[in-house]
Formats: structure tokens, sequence, C-alpha cells
């Protein structure tokens, strides 16, 4: 890595410093969001012998739940699948980013010190730094992607009938991708249209693409097929498709939940920076801009909520800054930019810390892996504790929230999840005693005119109208969680070490028992 400029030099390597020593303190110390949890526990029932979508809800694609089953066997009842999970979606993150600087070296003209430059602007958005080590689709998702668009592009630069294997690998790891999470379709969708102009041009071989379909559509039969075996063909599309679609308008006022200084700040930039990156004579660059400013509109256009639905854009967006600066590093206003964009992350990282609950965490689901036996039930509460190897006490398992009250209203597929029912029917061991949170009324939605117009909207769309309007207002904006009943838990329960999580006081003994 040859450094031209010695501002540079240095920025990165305090910066570049810092960042890591920041990653490693999120590694061991940032809270677990509700989706590791969850995706740890349907490998779990993967593992188990359950079907996903039949058995338990789910509302993903199913990939990743059979490529981390076995993993979850291997840490059975151990707390250490927390932060082994936490290893597993850096390494994926790092072999998406490899395949991405092999993209950046061998076709978009990016030095090692432009790549680099770019992953720590990635960074800039504090959220993204949190992803890295979030067990979440995304991760094997886009390490599939990266390393099928280099196969792709290597593809169109040799462009002959004869070398195919590179498109026949390209479509198998696309394929992939889809079968971990289906939210890729767009981007593919894209490079879909991009092939076939140049089909239409004449500037590719009809036969090596339609050779190279073959295998990701035995594979697209297959899937199908495991579907439709294990009864759960409806229920998926249902899920995976239908539902995903209702949940924007569910989820609030249907625009992003994240500030635009989290999923907006870099493409913003980018666009002042995109007259250098666009190059006539390297089309990939310009098609790489393309799919990426189409992909970033459409998810704006559908309010796509939360910060990983923008990764491609960030990165993308990142390069096309890096290469920009590294380009005009010896003007003094670039430099001023750099420290005051340094100096913006610094304050907002300050104002939203990393929440230092994940060692908690790790001791908390370290005393009930221990101390409950195998195939007793375990109830999730939101944000606090999570079923990791016990038995489901509903269909519903993780979904103790919107998600899941969504599906119910919808579909019926299972009973409404009521706390207090529940616990009486299972007897849990274990119970976090604190008061369910009103996602929307903590969401500061439950009094905006918006959301309520949007609801009213909603109403009229949904296919089967169970209750009037207003009354399906009512109830969207005063979504609750429920309160356990004290009196039942104070007669049946204790408090444990870990508070506020209760024990069963029949079976408290099993904890002394181990104890001693």
């Amino acid at each position: 890595m040859v450094f031209e400029n010695k501002f540079l030099k240095y920025f990165m390597l305090v910066l570049g410093s810092a960042q890591i020593c920041f990653l490693g303190w999120i590694f061991y110390f940032h809270y677990m969001c509700m989706d590791h949890a969850e995706h740890i526990h349907a490998s779990w029932l993967i593992w188990q012998g359950q079907v996903p979508y039949r058995d338990f809800f789910e509302h993903h694609n199913p990939l990743l739940w059979f490529v981390f089953a076995p993993i979850t066997a291997l840490f059975y009842k151990s707390a250490l699948i927390l932060y082994v999970s936490r290893v597993f979606a850096f390494l994926c993150y790092y072999f998406a980013a490899w395949g991405l600087f092999k993209i950046c070296r061998d076709f978009l003209n990016i030095s090692l010190t432009k790549f680099l430059l770019a992953l720590m602007f990635f960074c800039f958005p504090y959220d993204n730094n949190y992803l890295l080590f979030e067990l979440q689709p995304d991760a094997l998702m886009w390490a599939f992607f990266f390393w099928g668009l280099w196969f792709f592009l290597r593809f169109l630069k040799q462009n002959t009938a004869q070398q195919s294997r590179e498109l026949n690998i390209a479509f198998v790891l696309f394929m992939l991708s889809f079968l971990v999470l289906q939210k890729i379709m767009v981007i593919l969708a894209l490079l879909g249209g991009y092939t076939l102009f140049l089909l239409y041009k004449h500037r590719l071989f009809w036969t090596p693409v339609l050779y190279a379909l073959i295998i990701p559509a035995i594979m697209a039969i297959i899937f199908m097929a495991y579907l439709y075996y294990t009864n759960s063909w409806v229920i998926y599309f249902l899920f995976n498709y239908d539902l995903n679609f209702w949940m924007q308008g569910f989820m609030g006022d249907a625009k992003i939940l994240q500030s635009w200084m989290i999923i907006g700040a870099l493409p913003v930039m980018a666009i002042f920076s995109l007259h250098h990156f666009l190059e006539k004579e390297n089309p990939y660059r310009n098609l790489l801009c393309a799919v990426m400013f189409l992909e970033f509109i459409q998810k704006m256009l559908v309010g796509a909520p939360y910060i990983q639905y923008f990764i491609f854009s960030n990165i993308v967006s990142a390069l096309i800054i890096a290469d920009f600066v590294v380009e005009n590093i010896q003007f003094n206003y670039i430099k001023i930019l750099l420290i005051a964009a340094v100096g913006t992350f610094i304050t907002f990282t300050v104002l939203n810390p990393p929440n230092t609950q994940y060692p908690r965490y790790f001791k908390v689901q370290n005393y009930i892996a221990k101390y409950s036996r195998d195939d007793e039930p375990i109830i999730n509460t939101v944000y606090f504790f999570f079923n990791l190897y016990g038995r489901n006490p509903s269909y519903y398992w993780f979904g103790y929230g919107n998600v899941a009250q969504v599906a119910h209203y919808l579909y019926d597929v299972d009973r409404a999840f009521d706390l207090n029912e529940i616990i009486r029917e299972n007897m849990p061991m274990f119970i976090y005693f604190t008061e369910y949170i009103n996602l929307l009324g903590a969401s500061n939605k439950d009094y905006l005119y918006d959301y309520r117009e949007n609801l009213r909207d909603l109403w009229t769309k949904i296919p089967v109208q169970k209750e009037k309007q207003e009354d399906f207002v009512k109830r969207w904006i005063q979504v609750s969680f429920g309160k356990p009943d004290l009196r039942f838990l104070q007669h049946f329960y204790q408090m444990s070490p870990y508070y506020p999580l209760l024990v069963r006081k029949d079976l408290v003994h099993r904890t002394k028992m181990k104890q001693n």
C-alpha cells in the first residue's frame, strides 16, 4: 500500500486504529438485537428437524439457518453461542469485503488504499459498525452476492461463448444469496435487466447465458419441492412476501425509522463525487453506480426501515467518496472535510453509544442454559432475554411484537399471543419480569397524524376487513405487549440472582443442587 500524501497516511492510521478499538468494544459489549437471537434459535429448530414456516413462524428465506444449524448443535446449551454467532457474522462480512476488494482491484481500478478508506467511510454511520456483529441473513447474503458479482463481471470482461464457467458460478452464487434472503431480488433484477440489454444489443452470446441458468433453475425446483413436500408452500409465500409487504404499513408511517445521517449521508455525499468516479472507458464503474442508485431509490420508495437494507448503497457510496478523496487529498478543503466528518462521527457516537448489555445477556443466558432442562418452554421478552435452545410455547416464538400480531391479524395461523395465558399453560422455569413495551408508543408514533392517516389508508387495502376503520386505527395505535400477572407470579415464582429474572419456586432446588 503506497501513500502519496502524509496527511492521508496518518489520517488512515489513526482512524483505522480507533475504529478497530471501537469494533472490539462493540463485539464484547453491545446489546443483542432481537434478530440475533431469532436466527440462532431458528437454526437450532432446523437441527431439531422442524420445518420453517410450517412448524414455527419466520418471514425470511431459510438458507442461513441450515448453514448455522450444526454450529448451534456444537454449542448446545452454551451461552458461548452468542459470541460464536458474532464471529460467524463478522467472517461473513469479511468474506463479502474480500469479494468486493477483488471487484475493486480487477474491474474498478480502485487501489487498496482507496478500498480501506472506503471501509472506514462505511463505518461513519455508526449503526453500520453494529451490523458487523449481528447474526442476520444479510451477512451471508452479501458474502454470496459480492463473489457472484466478481464472477459475473469477469465473464462480461471475457465475453466469449466458450468461457461460461464464470457465469455458471456467478448465477449459482446469486441463487444462494436469494435463498439466504429475498431482499437481494432488487439488485439481481437490475443485473438481469442489464444482461438482457447486452443480449438485445448482441454484446453477449445467448448460449452461455442459457446454460448458466440451468443449475439455478434446478436449485429453485429443489427448493420449491422442499416447500411443497413439507406442506409449507402456501405459508412460505404468505410470510416471506405478503406479510413483509403489509408490515411496512403496520410498522408506522411506512417511512425510514432511522435518521438520514445513518441511511442517506453516504449516498448524498457520493452524488457530489460521482463525476470523478464515472468513466467512459470503465463500464463496470458505471454499472455499479447505476445499480446502486436505482436500488437506493427503490428502498426509499417502499420505506425500507432499517440500516441493513442500505448496506449496498452505503458501501458503494463509500467507494465513490474514497476514490474522490484520495485523488484530491492535496487540497486543504478535502482535509478539512475529512476532519469535520470524523468530528461528526464522534459526536453521533457519543450521542448514541453502544448499549453495553451484552455481557449481562451472556450471564443471564448462561444461567438459563445451565439450569433449564431439555424441552422446557422459554418465553421471549422483547429486548431482554431470548429463547435460544428451549421449547417454543407458541407458534410465534420470537414475535411477541408487532410482526407476530400482524401475522395473526392477517392470516389467523395461530391464536393471538396472550402472555399470561401462555405462562399459565406452560409454567416456564424462568420469566424475565418486566412490563412489556408498546413499541409503537415507544417510537412516538401513537399520536402522529401521519400514522393515523396511514392506518386509515391501510384499512381500505386489507383484503378482509375484520373491524370498523376507527377500531382498526385504535387497535394499531395502541398495540400493547401486556403486563405479567403480578399476583400469579408472586405465588409461583421468586427472584433469581439476575434481577428481574424470576425462577419457579418448585424448581429453584435445581440451581442449589448444581451449585453444591
